[in-house]
């Protein structure tokens, strides 16, 4: 890296810390504030003010059976359907709607996030024959930490939405292993090795897996192969707020 992309990496890491300082303050004031730049938010908004909406990054996977998402899990997983809702950058505003849901204790976005997702996709079909709703679960410490696990408040709000069942004990984690935010792709599949275990036989047949961010797929994998061994014949969906770029 030379001096000039080292700057401007520096620039960019602080403007994004500026950013979410500025969120932080404004949703402490006011909690009527948009979540990714701190404005008051007028009577019809909720959660993000009308241009950090319109700013978001969507991802527009038309084909829920051949997309870039469903393509992570081509030879590793077999997946009926796939779907990530936005695009994540770095320093983006994506980025700092993730921030905000993960570690600004925000479970409401999550819960709303979902339900927008799911009145999205539900009149495209993307939830027929799926009879139960799967969050990837956290390591007991990072939810003692955090109080709560992002991904099963998207699944929450997917539910509200579309009545179907949030079935949270399906799998758990059998050990708290490290964050993947810095490491390669290869790391991330040796990492998520072996990560998860089914709890007990489902009466479910196809289960939508339900996380905050794809990045390689090892995790969802992991997930989906520990519940495949207790569950012989479960059929798996993928839904993602966000799809690393």
């Amino acid at each position: 890296m030379n001096i000039e992309e080292h700057r401007e990496f520096c620039l960019t890491g602080i403007m994004s810390s500026l950013r979410l300082w500025v969120a932080d303050v404004m949703n402490l004031l006011s909690p009527n504030c948009c979540a990714i730049c701190g404005s008051h938010l007028c009577p019809s908004e909720q959660k993000l003010c009308a241009r950090c909406l319109l700013s978001l990054d969507y991802l527009p996977e038309r084909d829920f059976y051949d997309n870039p998402s469903a393509r992570l899990f081509w030879g590793k997983v077999a997946v009926e359907r796939a779907h990530s809702h936005l695009l994540y950058r770095s320093s983006s505003a994506v980025s700092t709607l993730l921030m905000q849901l993960k570690y600004n204790h925000r479970p409401d976005l999550g819960l709303w996030l979902g339900r927008q997702m799911a009145h999205e996709l539900q009149p495209r079909g993307f939830f027929e024959g799926i009879d139960g709703i799967v969050p990837v679960p956290l390591a007991w410490q990072r939810l003692l930490k955090r109080g709560y696990n992002q991904s099963l408040m998207l699944a929450r709000g997917v539910s509200e939405v579309t009545g179907l069942p949030v079935v949270a004990d399906m799998v758990r984690r059998k050990r708290n292993n490290p964050s993947q935010t810095r490491l390669s792709g290869e790391e991330r599949i040796q990492n998520a090795q072996d990560l998860f275990v089914a709890c007990k036989k489902e009466r479910h047949h196809h289960v939508l897996l339900v996380d905050d961010v794809l990045t390689t797929s090892a995790t969802l994998v992991s997930c989906a192969q520990a519940i495949s061994m207790a569950n012989a014949g479960m059929r798996f969906s993928i839904l993602t707020l966000g799809r690393a770029h």
